[in-house]
C-alpha cells in the first residue's frame, strides 16, 4: 500500500500538481487573440472568442469601454461607429442601448446577430475555458472604470492569489494613472504598461526600473521594438509584449528578438 501511494505522489509531481495547471506566465512565449481572432471574425464578439478559444490561445484581449449607466463592454472605440449599426459614443449610451446594436454585419452577413458582449458575461462564459488580457481604454473618460473592473472580476472569482499566480488575468492600459489606481486595489495582478512610440526613447534603466514598481511588463508596437530594447527590458525585470502581429513571418521575428508574447489577428 506504501508503495502505490509513493508511486501515486511522485506522478502527482510529475504531472505539476495533479489538478493545478502550470502557469502561462512561465511560457517562452504567450499568444494572445488581439479583440479574439479578429482577422477572421468581427471583433469582440462572441464569434470572435469563441474562434480564438478553439485555436488554443493563451488569452482573449478585452478592450473595455464604459457605459452611461456604468457597466463595462468589450468594444476597442470609444464610439459604436466603426464596429456596429449605430452612432455616438459609449459613454452617452445605456446597457440596454448598447445590447440592441448588431456588432457583426460591418464586417460580414452572416455574423448581423452577434452582440456587444458586457465584460460580465464574458467573463462568466469563459473563465473555465481561457484567460482573459483586458486593456482599460479611455480611463480618463470614464470615472470609476478600475474599480468597476475590480468588482466585476472579483464577482466573477478572478482575483484569487492562486489564479492569478497561475496567468488567469492580465491588464494593460497607457494610462498609468489607470494601472497604478488598479495596483492599489489589488497589487497581485500582473500589470503591462502600453508605451506610446515616441516614448520608448526614454526609456533608460532608471526609468524603466521605476516602471518595475508596480508593472508586470511593457507593451511595445512591433515596429518600434528591437533586441537591445527586449534585453534592457528583461534586465530591469520587465516582460516584453508586443502588439500586433498578423503573420507567422512576423511571429518568427518577434520570438527571434526574445519578446515575451506578443497580440494576434490571426492567433
Amino acid at each position: 500500500m506504501n508503495r502505490i501511494i509513493v508511486l501515486s505522489l511522485v506522478s502527482c509531481i510529475a504531472l505539476v500538481g495533479c489538478n493545478s495547471k502550470e502557469s502561462v506566465l512561465e511560457k517562452d512565449y504567450i499568444n494572445i487573440a488581439h479583440r479574439g481572432a479578429s482577422g477572421s471574425t468581427p471583433e469582440h464578439t462572441y464569434a470572435a472568442y469563441d474562434k480564438a478559444i478553439k485555436q488554443k490561445v493563451d488569452y482573449i484581449e478585452l478592450d473595455l469601454q464604459m457605459t452611461k449607466d456604468n457597466k463595462l463592454v468589450a468594444m476597442h472605440d470609444n464610439k459604436v461607429d466603426r464596429t456596429t449599426n449605430g452612432t455616438g459614443m459609449v459613454k452617452d449610451k445605456t446597457l440596454k442601448d448598447i445590447k440592441k446594436l448588431d456588432a457583426g454585419s460591418w464586417f460580414d452577413k452572416k455574423y448581423k446577430d452577434e452582440k456587444v458582449p458586457e465584460l460580465n458575461d464574458v467573463l462568466n462564459k469563459y473563465k473555465n475555458k481561457t484567460n482573459f488580457y483586458i486593456e482599460t481604454k479611455h480611463p480618463d473618460m470614464y470615472p470609476g472604470m478600475d474599480k468597476k473592473l475590480i468588482n466585476d472580476l472579483e464577482k466573477n472569482d478572478l482575483l484569487e492569489k492562486d489564479g492569478l499566480k497561475k496567468g488567469n488575468l492580465i491588464i494593460q492600459s497607457f494610462s498609468e494613472t489607470s494601472l497604478k489606481n488598479i495596483h492599489k486595489l489589488n497589487g497581485n495582478i500582473p500589470l503591462i504598461q502600453l508605451v506610446d512610440d515616441r516614448a520608448v526613447k526614454k526609456l533608460n534603466d532608471k526609468e524603466l526600473k521605476s516602471l518595475s514598481k508596480y508593472a508586470y511588463g511593457l507593451g511595445f508596437n512591433k515596429d518600434v521594438v528591437d533586441k537591445d530594447l527586449v534585453k534592457k527590458c528583461h534586465e530591469n525585470g520587465l516582460k516584453v509584449h508586443i502588439f500586433t502581429l498578423n503573420n507567422q513571418d512576423e511571429v518568427k521575428k518577434m520570438k527571434e528578438l526574445n519578446v515575451d508574447g506578443a497580440f494576434n489577428n490571426n492567433p
